[in-house]
């Protein structure tokens, strides 16, 4: 008894890992979207705050754990994972706080669940896996799915501005995840994603310098706690994430993981009182089902 105890202790633990990582990663656009929209702070502001939490926690776990791989990186590596900051973390996550002066969480959410089919496409492309059939149709029945879910974008052009913005996000997301993949598994993920939002966070600034972006940052008694979520969470999804994997399958990860936007349309819907359409359920779903075949293949 106590033996079958213990081990489903052991099962459970790894499940609330990630249960807690999707519900965060659900939460944070939601309330990006707000701060945006009411608390008076700019996209640019509140992603490079969310980039600076965000590096100083993982900088914190860093240092309390593994520092000394710091000093086995070869410098090449350095190159890569600092290339790979600006283009998964800085542009990307600018990209996406961009959208969302254009869009809602309901759009956002239904682009950001084609991530996984765009990773499987860039894992073949880049010939680190095969693309079987099951994989091509699960792509392309995302794609379909996120069209028909999105007519909105074709018609008005602000809207579509702000589609083809979480998109570029979306592609950047999973072609770094593709490149990086080689370094995480020699250096581990801790260390190399506090590289890279180290670099993403410096390209943000500069290029703040460079484009004449103010840096007055408008923080009040109420936003800063929103501010302070939305860093802390981008984080600790990443780690807590990370620790289910030690335990659960990769396909298991994938699977809890496609209910991110699912949570994250039925948040801004609850709280943001935006509209979901017979037409936007047909299309999500649509594009869920291409997600897990383009996973599964």
């Amino acid at each position: 008894m106590l033996t079958s105890h213990t081990e489903s202790h052991h099962d459970a633990v790894p499940l609330l890992y990630l249960t807690s990582a999707v519900l965060m990663l659900s939460t944070v656009t939601p309330v990006m979207k707000e701060v945006v929209r009411h608390r008076d702070m700019s996209p640019f502001e509140v992603v490079s705050l969310r980039i600076f939490i965000a590096f100083a926690c993982l900088f914190l776990v860093t240092v309390a754990g593994s520092w000394k791989e710091l000093l086995n990186f070869r410098w090449m590596d350095v190159v890569r994972l600092t290339l790979l900051g600006i283009l998964g973390v800085g542009l990307a996550y600018g990209l996406a706080g961009w959208a969302l002066l254009y869009i809602n969480v309901t759009h956002y959410s239904l682009i950001y669940s084609l991530h996984p089919s765009f990773t499987a496409l860039f894992s073949f492309l880049m010939k680190k896996d095969r693309l079987s059939g099951l994989k091509i149709t699960g792509i392309l029945l995302s794609v379909a799915g996120c069209v028909l879910a999105l007519p909105e974008g074709f018609h008005d052009l602000t809207m579509g501005f702000g589609d083809a913005l979480v998109l570029l996000f979306t592609i950047s997301a999973s072609a770094t995840i593709v490149l990086s993949s080689g370094i995480v598994k020699r250096y581990g993920a801790a260390i190399t994603t506090m590289v890279m939002f180290g670099s993403g966070l410096l390209f943000l600034l500069l290029g703040g310098m460079v484009w004449s972006v103010p840096y007055s940052l408008h923080m009040t008694r109420a936003n800063s706690p929103w501010i302070a979520y939305i860093g802390i969470a981008t984080a600790a999804v990443f780690l807590l994430r990370n620790l289910s994997l030690k335990f659960l399958t990769p396909t298991t990860v994938g699977a809890f993981h496609n209910l991110t936007p699912v949570f994250g349309i039925l948040l801004a819907y609850l709280f943001l009182d935006e509209p979901v359409t017979l037409q936007m359920i047909l299309g999500g779903t649509t594009a869920l089902v291409g997600v897990e075949f383009a996973r599964r293949g």
